[in-house]
């Protein structure tokens, strides 16, 4: 469901947009997820390849973060005749018996080139200080792909899938409590819904600490696209929010950041921070409007001030409500996001563009048709529209 579109209508090459695409158990058959009998017969495989292309047909994004890819080289096939030039998907699924198969991975999908793939690992030296074991590694292993993008130039694309909420503690992995009935169940619950969140945390902040590093080395635009499996205001994901680490004077070492003032160094700050694309863009929209009415106000004779209210109302923030992502039961939740850097925040600096339009695509999940979307996704793609700088 389309929830805002653009003031106006731009060029085709000043625009790139950008989707995260969790695409629900992608296996094709006869290969089985998680379980024998999840294999899809000949019609759901081809209803669920059908629904992609319709939805990428319909709404032609150039940049596509996939996750839960079972199978890299269907999905390719699939894409490649829809402008889909440029694939990649380093990692493979784990095979558990026969056909059967856990472990799905991420992909990007790009109509403009990608010169350089790799997958993110993190820095083990990092563990010990962190506190968490030795043997530690990501639940899905992230992806960064450098893609060069017509009349905007390169710049470096992470997809991500983190640890679900589910428990990270399986009955074979916990000792006998001790306890029966509902004593055992909820202190397990407990137990196994904090380890999720640690690798959850630690996955995230391992990967913004490799994030940083490379853009230290490349000073590229960076995008990080994904399900993220948690709200962005939540602790474990503290790492991603721009807002969430405070700084203060006497932390400093550096001698260079150490003789800025407070605004070049709040600049210097947001250049290694990673910003929710749906703010920048409902930020930049309410901007937009203010300077509209001034513009407008600025105008009017002084008589005619008093009806500039009426013929510009304010900006209703209810038009910016963000949709859900996601639905458990009957309560929604945001889990994919599209983070950028500051590149793409018009007040910053070094801007090049901006966030000038988000859709959040939730039609099959709130207004379903089951002929149409039986075997589509369990989660709505979000898509960002980019607008260079002129």
């Amino acid at each position: 469901m389309i929830q805002t579109s653009s003031k106006k209508q731009q060029n085709k090459q000043q625009n790139f947009k950008v989707v995260s695409f969790n695409l629900f158990n992608f296996i094709e058959p006869p290969a089985a997820y998680y379980d024998f009998e999840n294999i899809y017969s000949h019609q759901q495989w081809q209803k669920k390849c059908a629904w992609i292309c319709d939805y990428l047909t319909e709404h032609q994004p150039d940049i596509i973060g996939f996750q839960e890819v079972f199978s890299p080289d269907a999905l390719k096939a699939l894409i490649a005749p829809l402008g889909y030039q440029y694939f990649a998907a380093l990692d493979e699924p784990s095979l558990i018996s026969d056909y059967v198969y856990q472990d799905p991975v991420v992909a990007i999908a790009s109509k403009y080139p990608i010169t350089e793939s790799a997958l993110v690992t993190p820095d083990e030296t990092l563990f010990p200080l962190m506190g968490i074991a030795n043997d530690f590694s990501f639940s899905r292993k992230p992806l960064r792909v450098k893609i060069a993008l017509a009349d905007f130039g390169e710049c470096e694309c992470y997809v991500v899938h983190l640890k679900s909420k589910r428990s990270g503690m399986g009955v074979e992995r916990l000792a006998d409590s001790g306890m029966t009935g509902g004593a055992d169940i909820m202190a397990r619950q407990a137990l196994g819904s904090w380890a999720s969140n640690m690798q959850r945390g630690s996955e995230a902040a391992l990967l913004f600490n490799e994030i940083a590093k490379q853009r230290s080395q490349t000073q590229l635009p960076v995008l990080l696209m994904g399900d993220f499996n948690d709200t962005l205001q939540s602790t474990a994901l503290e790492a991603f929010r721009a807002n969430g680490k405070r700084v203060f004077r006497n932390d400093i070492i550096d001698p260079e950041l150490k003789k800025m003032n407070d605004q070049t160094l709040a600049d210097a700050f947001a250049q290694f921070s990673l910003f929710d694309s749906y703010d920048l863009f409902k930020t930049g929209q309410k901007l937009n409007a203010t300077l509209a009415q001034d513009e407008y106000e600025s105008g009017l004779h002084e008589e005619d001030s008093d009806i500039a209210e009426d013929v510009l109302p304010p900006v209703d923030p209810l038009k910016y409500a963000r949709q859900s992502t996601h639905y458990f039961g009957n309560t929604g939740s945001v889990l994919d996001y599209i983070l950028a850097s500051c590149e793409f925040d018009a007040s910053h600096p070094r801007n090049l563009a901006e966030v000038s339009d988000y859709q959040t695509h939730d039609r099959h999940l709130v207004r379903a048709d089951y002929a149409r979307d039986s075997d589509s996704t369990d989660h709505a793609p979000v898509m960002m529209t980019f607008t260079l700088r002129s």
